[in-house]
């Protein structure tokens, strides 16, 4: 056998034995995939710190009459659920509750279980957050989480509230507009929830 056909051979084999591994693609994101926790709220603080600026000039020029709200996703949002379970993402709650000071409504709109509205209202009060409203996923059937998250937005518009700034970490959360400036927190494509 001349050497070309035994490199030949030989690579075949090994294309064989990689392509039988399993790939990160074909199953849930592997937790070390995502970075450590500082490094997490390293790459957090930048869409905060923006957030943060645009409430300010934002809430100066709110219009008589007008009820302005901050929506927020909250999983690792407006929770470090992953990093550190039940506790607020703390540049987030500054924002908030310098929107709430400032006149602006806090809102959540979550894909979590509408049975765990009592409990998740005490987790986020816990947290140190306001909540004037939260929008869970409905009792049986779900249309998915965008579909979801955007009939939250359909629902608080409905009740009056201009939402001025939309919070989230998943593009789920943006889909379908109904805010008037988007932020989105990393979610190092869909590894963390």
């Amino acid at each position: 056998m001349d050497k070309g056909r035994k490199t030949a051979l030989i690579v075949g084999a090994m294309m064989c034995a990689l392509a039988a591994l399993p790939t990160a693609a074909h199953g849930a994101p592997r937790s070390d995939a995502l970075p450590s926790k500082s490094e997490w709220l390293d790459d957090v603080a930048p869409v905060a710190a923006d957030l943060q600026s645009y409430l300010e000039r934002r809430l100066n020029g709110v219009r008589e009459g007008e009820q302005p709200a901050v929506v927020l996703d909250i999983d690792n949002t407006s929770l470090a659920t992953h990093y550190d379970e039940g506790k607020a993402i703390k540049a987030i709650l500054h924002a908030t509750q310098y929107a709430h000071r400032h006149g602006a409504a806090v809102l959540f709109a979550s894909y979590r279980s509408a049975d765990s509205h009592d409990s998740t209202t005490r987790q986020l009060s816990s947290a140190g957050y306001t909540v004037d409203g939260l929008c869970l996923k409905p009792r049986g059937h779900s249309p998915g989480k965008a579909q979801v998250k955007l009939g939250c937005r359909k629902k608080y518009e409905g009740e009056g509230y201009t939402l001025v700034a939309n919070v989230g970490n998943r593009s789920t959360d943006f889909e379908g507009g109904h805010y008037e400036k988007g932020f989105k927190l990393p979610d190092y494509d869909g590894a963390l929830s």
